[in-house]
């Protein structure tokens, strides 16, 4: 609970600064964009190119990681199915239930976890780095997977892919990070202290987002669905994630780890790709919703089984 608390606490004071009006949309959306484009990435690349993590132990959680996403895909494919999901919908609710808040909810409980734990710099670096697949996979699944009711087309996803990967700050700057960890080459101090103060912005104003983003969102279109894959997400994912870790063979950290990331709520990024892309967009506000409120018992029980 101690490592959780200070996520919670704070998500909880962003949602109080709306209620009370003390913060207004407008200076949330301009916190969120501050977060997104200087905070996180000043972050990520002070932090990876500090340490460079074996690069097995990173492959055997983007196994893990990947597969789960495929897996939790399926099986919403099929509940989708089953329920007789109009085609936005469904590929909508398909979404939710595997595009995870690695960023503005994984990062911060990851870096509580593992403070004070002498392996804390590589977990940390190697959970950075599995960001880069990470962020790829979803961004190109989830746009193939918005565009299947409306017909396949090959140019403009790989124009929309392409263009969002191009200019995603948080892949970017792990690139940056890699480049520098990998090449053994140390920040300049100027620029390390530079990123590092600027990093120490990123996790709070992120946790005060999303609370914020919580009070101005509300339940909308069908509550079962939304209700249903944000379970999905918060639940069969951390159990797919831990039969395919058991089988890969991951360590205690790893799998601590991994199962932090796989049990975060639906990506608030997804909402801006299923508005873009003419899905159901009451579906996916209502599962981000929903997720974020069922993450923390997911996390909580995430963390006492992997004490």
């Amino acid at each position: 609970m101690q490592i959780l608390a200070p996520v919670v606490l704070i998500i909880a004071i962003g949602w109080g600064l709306l209620r009370t009006g003390f913060l207004s949309s407008p200076a949330l959306a301009d916190i969120n964009r501050l977060t997104y484009w200087v905070g996180l990435p000043a972050l990520l690349i002070e932090r990876i190119s500090s340490a460079t993590p074996a690069l097995g132990s990173v492959g055997g959680m983007l196994i893990v990681l990947a597969g789960t996403a495929v897996a939790s895909m399926v099986l919403a494919a099929l509940i989708a199915g089953f329920w007789g999901m109009p085609g936005r919908s469904g590929v909508t609710f398909i979404h939710g239930t595997f595009r995870g808040n690695l960023t503005f909810v994984g990062l911060p409980v990851v870096i509580y976890a593992f403070a004070g734990s002498p392996d804390a710099a590589a977990v940390e670096s190697a959970a950075l780095v599995a960001f880069v697949p990470m962020v790829i996979l979803y961004n190109v699944t989830a746009v193939v997977l918005m565009q299947l009711p409306g017909g396949w087309q090959p140019v403009a996803t790989l124009q929309r892919v392409g263009r969002g990967l191009l200019t995603n700050p948080i892949l970017l700057s792990t690139l940056v990070g890699m480049t520098l960890a990998l090449l053994d080459w140390e920040l300049p101090l100027l620029a390390e202290r530079t990123f590092s103060a600027l990093g120490q912005m990123a996790l709070p104003l992120a946790l005060l987002g999303i609370g914020g983003g919580l009070y101005t969102t509300r339940l909308r279109g069908r509550r079962q669905w939304a209700l249903s894959a944000a379970v999905l997400k918060t639940t069969a994912g951390p159990l797919i994630g831990a039969l395919l870790g058991v089988w890969v063979g991951l360590s205690a950290e790893e799998m601590r780890l991994v199962l932090i990331f796989l049990a975060c709520p639906t990506a608030a990024a997804s909402f801006v790709l299923v508005q873009q892309m003419d899905g159901d967009v009451a579906l996916i506000a209502s599962t981000i919703m929903l997720s974020h409120l069922l993450a923390l018992p997911a996390m909580l029980l995430v963390l006492a089984l992997t004490a």
